[in-house]
């Protein structure tokens, strides 16, 4: 049985949306996480919270552990992460970014859902448990980490795991970025994602014989092999992984076939993407090892033939797959072309099947009265080094509203107060079901 506690008697929603808002206004993209941090610290000191460590891989790139441990001795010792860096703003906002604007209870910002928002949480899941006198067993371990956006191998987590690979050790399981409220059918389901995709961009370099443009006739111009190439490179390779196909089943039953099977699959899409297209391309990246072609580059002056041309791949792969088999396919494309590993994340999951941090969640999710939704997620996250270590993760976050987990990097980022709250209340329930 969990507890029945009133959350507003110990929470006040506007102190979280007012350090919401703070983080909002600290741009940190690709740094300045140790301001973002700071500005946590001031909140866990007023509070009275100490137990806290600041660990920068740079100045200006912090990353914030905070320890809460239970009063009822061992337990299950939980670690959440989130991370304090943001992408870039991009175009198409009706609200300045970086202002951390409330309108009709939604808080607007880069960095809202992705990931202040978790953070924010994070924070006062701290002050409940202070709040509530450390009442459980075991300890939870806040993770506000810098860099997961870019993952950087000398920042962020994987700083921590090479420079203080104590952090990790003693954690059970550990509860990683987003989640949310989905729709299917009419009816809810709260995400539960328990694996991800692999990542490995690659640079395609064509080299030609860099000649004046006024006199182009017979000139090896790159640019036009480069197109050539890259006209040929299919946006994916179909591929059903093991794991993906056991959460499709779960989640659709006999329909799973349609989207497993390699003749049904391109129409099924095609008919799903009439009417929800982002729907259509999230099943297409489930069902498909994806390339997309990100970045072209090319030529120096406008009056000139370079002699060089490139352009950035980003393939996306399943746990079957290793940098290697990745390499082979886009290889296939661009035969006697030079091609240059940029970046690699391994596709990682965690098996649900007999998990105690799993069966924990679901009946946290069913307590909140949803159904939990198993989902292997098309991005990457810093979950994949955790789960490297033997780490089982999940990403875990109860919100009332639908989340759009299809674009989180969207212009006029958005949270809403009671999702805040909400998800404070799931964090709350796992670690007193888990006690």
């Amino acid at each position: 049985m969990l507890p029945h506690i009133n959350f507003s008697d110990y929470i006040d929603p506007k102190e979280m949306c007012e350090l919401l808002k703070r983080l909002i206004q600290i741009p940190s993209i690709n740094g300045d996480e140790t301001k973002v941090a700071e500005e946590i610290i001031r909140i866990l000191e007023k509070e009275g919270i100490e137990t806290y460590e600041l660990i920068e891989s740079a100045p200006g790139r912090g990353n914030l552990i905070i320890d809460i441990r239970g009063k009822r001795g061992n337990g299950f010792n939980l670690m959440i992460i989130g991370h304090a860096d943001v992408v870039p703003a991009g175009e198409g906002w009706t609200v300045p970014p970086f202002a951390g604007i409330e309108r009709n209870g939604w808080i607007y910002g880069r960095g809202a859902f992705d990931n202040k928002g978790q953070v924010t949480v994070m924070v006062y899941l701290a002050i409940l448990l202070h709040r509530l006198g450390l009442d459980f067993k075991g300890k939870v371990r806040l993770l506000i980490a810098a860099d997961e956006e870019t993952q950087h191998p000398n920042h962020g987590v994987r700083y921590l795991i090479k420079h203080r690979p104590d952090v990790f050790k003693g954690i059970h399981g550990a509860i990683g970025e987003l989640g949310g409220l989905v729709r299917i059918n009419n009816k809810e389901f709260q995400m539960i994602i328990f694996g991800e995709k692999s990542s490995a961009t690659y640079d395609i370099i064509v080299v030609g014989e860099g000649k004046h443009s006024s006199t182009p006739y017979g000139v090896k111009n790159p640019i036009d092999s480069l197109a050539k190439i890259l006209l040929r490179i299919p946006d994916g390779v179909f591929f059903i992984s093991n794991p993906v196909k056991k959460a499709l089943k779960k989640t659709l039953g006999f329909y799973s076939y349609f989207l497993t099977n390699r003749i049904t699959n391109k129409l099924i899409i095609k008919l799903i993407e009439k009417k929800n297209k982002e729907l259509a391309r999230s099943l297409h990246a489930l069902t498909h090892i994806t390339i997309a072609k990100t970045m072209v580059y090319g030529g120096t002056a406008e009056n000139v033939i370079p002699r060089e041309a490139k352009a950035t791949v980003d393939l996306r792969g399943f746990p079957e797959q290793n940098e290697k088999d990745l390499r082979k396919i886009i290889t296939k494309y661009c035969r006697g072309i030079e091609i240059r590993l940029r970046t690699y994340i391994p596709s990682t999951y965690t098996n649900p099947e007999n998990s105690l941090l799993h069966n924990a969640i679901c009946d946290v999710i069913r307590t909140l009265k949803y159904e939990p939704l198993p989902v292997f997620m098309t991005g990457t996250s810093d979950s994949a080094w955790l789960r490297k270590l033997g780490i089982p993760v999940f990403h875990f976050f109860v919100t009332k509203h639908t989340i759009d987990c299809f674009n989180p990097h969207m212009a006029d980022e958005k949270i809403h107060i009671d999702d805040l709250m909400l998800a404070l209340q799931g964090y709350y329930y796992l670690i007193m079901k888990l006690s």
